[in-house]
């Protein structure tokens, strides 16, 4: 039985690490950055609905990670936050992209 060359293993463990990595769940962090703003809530609009995910709570200086916990479906969604303290805007990323959602005092920013 011939061994097959290096280089031919060598890519089906690239392919078989890509395969992997484009599998995992769409994860972010959500970061706190006010000073007085406590994040109640996380919804994201879908199919003509808002859906809540569970146990957001974010006090001010606080980060956490969030799980969409899946990898398929569009990849622009609007999301929402809840704050206690003041009205909810509507924006709008790119979730197959996103690492950061950071809320400040003053905006909402992604990267």
């Amino acid at each position: 039985m011939k061994s097959l060359p290096r280089f031919v293993l060598g890519l089906a463990l690239v392919a078989l690490t890509a395969t992997v990595a484009m599998a995992a769940d769409y994860k972010f962090q959500l970061l706190n950055k006010t000073t007085k703003y406590t994040i109640t809530g996380f919804q994201t609009y879908e199919n003509g609905t808002w859906s809540t995910w569970s146990g957001v709570t974010i006090a001010p200086g606080e980060e956490t990670t969030m799980n969409w916990g899946a990898n398929e479906g569009k990849c622009v969604v609007p999301f929402r936050i809840i704050y206690a303290e003041i009205q909810t805007e509507q924006y709008q990323v790119d979730w197959c992209k996103l690492k950061n959602i950071v809320v400040t005092d003053t905006d909402v920013t992604y990267n």
